[in-house]
């Protein structure tokens, strides 16, 4: 019998990159457009969060119904984007430490499939990942387009992953790499594994008492990352007793 397919999963927003709080801007501009209001936005917390789950978190508590909100959706997503564009040029975005030479490392592993597993919109992720030409790297993805829970996520991940291979990962074949509670909490509760990262804006003790599978400072040590996502993967021996 073969090797089974295996995934890792990356978040992108503290994870993969930092995009100096543009998103956060253009979203702002985007509903003030449309509602006049940007509603509980600034007491939402963005980290960790789907962009739908921030939209209806903002801009119920103002009044505006859910079912109101659904139906502009896919205006709000376009000035969102078009906002994105060009704020996304205007900061400094930080590609954060190792990411570019672990993809690299795990696009020669024939049998992990590299994907994202986000709260952006993928035109969002597309935006964001372009300013590094990093987006084509990823062989799939689930976005806040697919679900505002994020919990759901590995599930379609493992459907994507289905669709492309013809066959699917366990969830215990999967690892989730991110770098905020609710990262690790959606791939614990799949039964994945989970890669917590400090490069967010999450206290280290705080991640760690998440009880991730692996912890992190940063993802800056390719050897060491690497290694790290193969054992969780049962890819590699673990160490010595």
């Amino acid at each position: 019998m073969g090797t089974r397919v295996k995934a890792v999963l990356f978040d992108i927003d503290g994870t993969i990159l930092k995009s100096q709080g543009a998103g956060k801007r253009a979203l702002e501009h985007a509903v003030t457009d449309l509602f006049g209001t940007t509603g509980a936005m600034d007491t939402v917390q963005f980290q960790g969060r789907t962009d739908p789950y921030i939209i209806h978190e903002s801009l119920e508590p103002a009044g505006i119904a859910r079912v109101e909100i659904a139906r502009r959706m896919d205006e709000i997503k376009e000035r969102y984007f078009s906002y994105l564009r060009r704020y996304i040029r205007e900061v400094d975005v930080v590609l954060l430490p190792g990411i570019r030479d672990l993809l690299a490392v795990l696009g020669r592993e024939s049998v992990i499939v590299t994907g994202l597993l986000t709260g952006n919109f993928v035109e969002g992720a597309r935006i964001k990942l372009g300013v590094f030409d990093l987006f084509p790297l990823f062989q799939t993805g689930v976005f806040g387009d697919d679900t505002s829970v994020r919990n759901e996520m590995p599930a379609i991940a493992r459907e994507r992953i289905r669709a492309l291979h013809g066959t699917a990962p366990d969830f215990g074949d999967m690892v989730v790499i991110g770098d905020t509670v609710h990262d690790v909490e959606c791939g614990k509760r799949a039964g994945a594994r989970t890669l917590a990262v400090g490069t967010g804006w999450t206290p280290a003790d705080v991640l760690i008492a998440q009880g991730p599978d692996l912890y992190l400072d940063s993802l800056g040590d390719t050897r060491q990352a690497l290694e790290g996502i193969l054992r969780l993967l049962e890819l590699q021996p673990g160490p010595p007793n």
